[in-house]
This record gives structure tokens, C-alpha cells and sequence, in this order.
């Protein structure tokens, strides 16, 4: 079968290569040294992390789109119409920026359930490779 898009290819595999994460998702932490874990599992520390924070901050920026349609009637009852029209704008503008927040979480994060795996796989590897240490100390 013939490549047809050989720079659609290379792409592809350079933001697989980029991402040791997604990258020891897909062969498995078995074929990682110990140090190369220790600072994959400090590397996926700080993502989710950040996944968190991200998060957090995409939650609370639709929670208070509430707040501006009663800026919009608080701002009207008092006279402020310009001001009531751009708290009125703001309202989907919240919801704008939640989804893009959304679509900036899922393609750098890779979503939740992924950043799960790859912690559950570093923990179980790492456990396992210090209980290998345990059991060889007590044979030796």
C-alpha cells in the first residue's frame, strides 16, 4: 500500500514522540528504566496537576454566568443600559469560554481517564519493580 500523505505521517508521529506520556500509555512502562518512571510520574504529577486547576477554572467561569443575566436586570433597573447590554453579553460568553476551555483540556491533557491509566501504570510498575528490589535483598 502506498503512503499518500508521508508529512501527515511524520506529524502524527512526532506529537505521539513529544508526549512520553501518551507514548507509555501505548508500550507499556516495561519498557521504561526506573529514572526514565521517576521523571515520567513527576512529569504526569505536574499535568494533573494542571488538569486540575484547568478544570476548576473552566467549572467556576459557566457557574457564574448566572451572576451576569442579574447584572443585566440589576444593571437595567437602575438605568445603566449599555452597562446591562455588556453584563447580557457576557452570559454566552461564559459558556464560549467554558467549551473552549473544554477542547484546550481534552487535546493537551487527553482527558481524564487518561491521565488515570498512565498514574496507575507508573505507581503499579514502580511498586512492582521496588517489591522485585525487596525480594532479591532478602534471597541475597
Amino acid at each position: 500500500m502506498p503512503i499518500h500523505n508521508i508529512d501527515g505521517i511524520l506529524k502524527h508521529l512526532e506529537d505521539n514522540a513529544s508526549d512520553e506520556l501518551a507514548h507509555l500509555e501505548s508500550v507499556g512502562p516495561e519498557f521504561f528504566t526506573t529514572e526514565q518512571l521517576l521523571r515520567l510520574r513527576g512529569q504526569w504529577e505536574v499535568k494533573n496537576y494542571l488538569f486540575k486547576a484547568f478544570l476548576k477554572l473552566v467549572i467556576r467561569i459557566v457557574a457564574i454566568s448566572p451572576v451576569w443575566i442579574c447584572g443585566y436586570y440589576l444593571l437595567a433597573f437602575l438605568g445603566l443600559r449599555y452597562l446591562a447590554l455588556l453584563s447580557l453579553s457576557l452570559f454566552p460568553l461564559s459558556f464560549v469560554v467554558f467549551f473552549a476551555g473544554l477542547v484546550f483540556i481534552y487535546s493537551y491533557f487527553r482527558g481524564k481517564g487518561h491521565l488515570d491509566r498512565v498514574g496507575e501504570m507508573i505507581a503499579g510498575e514502580l511498586g512492582k519493580r521496588k517489591r522485585g528490589r525487596m525480594g532479591e535483598g532478602e534471597n541475597g
